[in-house]
């Protein structure tokens, strides 16, 4: 009787663990992309800058692990010198906003959010350019999410044909607490220890 008491306590126990093991791995690791509208945003026209907000609540469970700009196929209009500035913004308003700077030299966003880059003097000729969210960047960008809205803001100083721009994001599910699992190792031991003194006696 006893003895059957402990084992059934003992698998309840294990149970236990394994289902908080299930309960943190339950939503599997996901990309989630987001493209503006236009795509291109207007060829990025050195007479403008542009903000762009995205509204998304990041899933229950989960936190952003990684983020990455993309840039296809883009190319400065000719081979003039050129500037491109991009910034990670807390908020802004939902879709493009289109603003008039005049070629305004210099960064429009600066002091705004953060400055992911600053691309100078791009070639004439197409590439594709990726650009990988650093560990600050993706810690900043989870802050920003929290409220469901965060931004892109670009200010090109030239003129940056291109085929589209993708956010892609990439979140995992948020690691079980290492308390959970150090509790749980310090009853089994202390289920253990406590069989053993049984037995003992």
């Amino acid at each position: 009787g006893e003895n059957m008491r402990y084992m059934k306590n003992l698998g309840m126990f294990f149970c236990t663990i394994i289902l908080v093991f299930m309960l943190g791995g339950v939503t599997e690791a996901a990309t989630y992309t987001f493209q503006p509208t236009p795509a291109d945003l207007y060829d990025l026209d050195h007479y403008c800058y542009y903000t762009w907000g995205i509204d998304w609540d990041i899933p229950a469970g989960e936190i952003i692990v990684s983020a990455s700009l993309f840039f296809d196929d883009i190319r400065n209009w000719n081979k003039k010198s050129n500037d491109l500035w991009v910034h990670l913004l807390d908020s802004a308003n939902t879709g493009v906003t289109e603003c008039g700077d005049g070629e305004g030299g210099g960064d429009n966003f600066s002091g705004q959010g953060i400055l992911l880059h600053h691309w100078q003097n791009l070639p004439a000729s197409t590439q594709d350019i990726t650009y990988d969210f650093d560990p600050f960047e993706i810690a900043t960008l989870n802050t920003y999410v929290t409220d469901g809205n965060f931004g892109l803001g670009f200010d090109p100083d030239c003129h940056y044909c291109n085929d589209g721009i993708t956010l892609n994001i990439e979140t995992a599910p948020v690691p079980i607490p290492t308390t959970i699992l150090l509790l749980g190792s310090g009853l089994l031991g202390f289920g253990l220890l406590s069989r053993r003194k049984r037995v003992n006696t």
